[in-house]
């Protein structure tokens, strides 16, 4: 049976243990004290109160190995950081992938995401935002947009976040050569904590240019993350990335399902 099977299972019976052992003290002091330390330790927008006491990091580090009848692994690590200081919302982040099917290149991508968003109420907001992206088999040498945006918390709480933004701004691109045009953004994000230590989310960006809407791509990941410690945590998440007209002989969609950890610091 394949590495993948077992550390499926494995990673199942963490998750039930780690999400039981932090609940049961659920009501105490301490319990309390620790899940506010966890919900600060999320680098996620719209999650501190704005007092701008340094940042919020995390460093997430991801792997899936295969062996039998093929030879798989994949690698992916990434940096979020994010700081809220007053009406101004601080986010990045960097990701990394790399993997192999047989010896044979199967991933290597960069992307990188960085905003800044100013609340004009409690709830709105407008601000810019930043998409990065290199993948070599989507022959992507490089895509990168800037983006003037408007958004709205439509659920804004202690224990969840959703919000929705949209935007125009301008993209440089090369994938079977140069080009540049001004682009459509819309976005989406969630949070939920479903225990004191146990958080679900997912977030999705949709950009296409304006003079052909059909040549567009769409990015998602849906994820779940639980406590181990004050600093560690476990996550799993699934990541799709859609090209609806993607460069000649290559699919559109590319899916990936990770199990990691994360440190925060």
């Amino acid at each position: 049976m394949k590495n993948t099977l077992i550390l499926g299972g494995l990673t199942s019976m963490l998750l039930a243990s780690a999400s039981f052992a932090q609940t049961a003290a659920v009501g105490t002091t301490d319990q309390l004290e620790k899940a506010k330390d966890y919900k600060e330790k999320v680098a996620i927008p719209g999650h501190s109160d704005g007092s701008g006491e340094g940042w919020t990091s995390g460093f997430d580090l991801g792997a899936s190995f295969t062996s039998g009848n093929s030879e798989t692994s994949f690698i992916t690590a990434s940096l979020t950081l994010d700081k809220e200081v007053d009406q101004d919302e601080y986010f990045l982040n960097a990701t990394y992938a790399y993997g192999e099917n047989d010896g044979d290149l199967s991933t290597e991508e960069l992307l990188l995401i960085a905003s800044w968003k100013r609340l004009f109420t409690d709830r709105t907001y407008w601000g810019f935002r930043l998409d990065g992206r290199h993948d070599e088999l989507a022959n992507i040498k490089y895509r990168v947009g800037l983006t003037a945006l408007v958004g709205h918390y439509l659920i804004k709480n202690e224990k969840t976040n959703l919000s929705i933004e949209g935007g125009a701004g301008y993209t440089l691109e090369d994938q079977d050569g140069s080009d540049s045009y001004a682009n459509v953004y819309l976005g989406q994000q969630f949070n939920h904590w479903i225990s004191d230590s146990t958080r679900i989310y997912q977030n999705a960006a949709f950009i296409a240019p304006f003079e052909d809407l059909e040549d567009y791509q769409l990015i998602a990941e849906a994820g779940l993350e639980t406590f181990l410690s004050s600093q560690l945590s476990l996550k799993l998440y699934v990541q799709n990335k859609y090209e609806n007209l993607p460069a000649a002989g290559l699919e559109k969609n590319d899916l990936k399902f990770v199990t990691g950890i994360s440190y925060k610091f």
